[in-house]
């Protein structure tokens, strides 16, 4: 984008569910940046920015289903005015995440420091919080856990501080590496244990007391069977990432594979869920 005094802004809003489309033709149309405002009565608002009137109005006449209001803003030095605006996220009741040049301290939470980068999951995401939460409802002391599309590294970062023996994240983005990488050491850990790839890295013995998922249903559908191999009897497994109204397919699946629910979340039109896989 070319320098300019003003920002020509657009905000419109889809059903909750149709977000991840609209984003992908967004994008595609030329939009750079998309900023998620707010959730309300299953739908989400949402704006963009242009550097011209021209340029705004192609894309807002591409989508009159978004009903887009437009809007003019000075312009201003966006990197800048996000980091002076960042503040430290209450990701679940014990675990806070902060910026690292954000100053934070709470003696009974767990605070990490994390700065997305190329990763996705700073903790302010609904299906983040959510999968926290549920992990503070089981014992990790002592367990090994897994957390399938680990993104920054938060949700291994966390079971580690809460005394899990091992806790080993997947990630099929080769980007996010290194910005995992960065993020174990700043906060103390000598190694991520993160493993470039899918599943089918681990040995088909090896087996989890706890593996985490935050992924949409139709990344989780073509991995489940695996998922449930690794997972020890007696295990837990976590879901997030899911719409609240396909929560079925997932009801449908536990009693396929005799789990029984511990626990139900929902958040917006997010549902989330810790199982129990019953010994045999």
């Amino acid at each position: 984008m070319k320098k300019t005094d003003t920002w020509y802004k657009a905000k419109g809003s889809c059903p909750a569910e149709e977000y991840e489309m609209a984003s992908y033709f967004l994008f595609d149309a030329g939009v750079q940046t998309l900023e998620e405002l707010e959730t309300n009565e299953g739908k989400i608002f949402f704006c963009f920015y242009t550097a011209s009137a021209e340029d705004r109005a192609r894309i807002v006449a591409q989508f009159p289903q978004y009903h887009f209001e437009l809007f003019e803003e000075p312009a201003r030095d966006w990197d800048l005015w996000w980091r002076e605006r960042a503040q430290p996220v209450a990701v679940s009741p014990h675990l806070y995440v902060r910026p690292p040049w954000v100053a934070f301290e709470n003696p009974e939470a767990i605070i990490l420091e994390l700065e997305a980068k190329t990763a996705f999951g700073t903790g302010e995401h609904a299906t983040t919080s959510l999968t926290a939460t549920l992990m503070e409802s089981i014992p990790l002391q002592g367990k090994t856990l897994l957390d399938v599309g680990t993104g920054t590294g938060i949700l291994a970062m966390f079971a580690r501080r809460r005394g899990a023996h091992l806790a080993v994240g997947t990630e099929i983005d080769p980007l996010a590496i290194p910005c995992i990488a960065e993020n174990f050491e700043r906060n103390g850990f000598t190694e991520s244990g993160c493993v470039l790839g899918f599943l089918d890295a681990f040995k088909e013995s090896v087996k989890f007391d706890i593996i985490v998922c935050n992924m949409i249903r139709s990344e989780l559908w073509v991995i489940r069977e695996e998922i449930m191999q690794h997972l020890a009897p007696d295990g837990f497994l976590i879901l997030s990432g899911q719409l609240a109204q396909e929560k079925h397919y997932i009801l449908d699946w536990f009693r396929e594979e005799n789990m029984e629910i511990a626990e139900e979340q929902t958040r917006d039109e997010w549902w989330a869920v810790s199982a129990q896989k019953k010994g045999v």
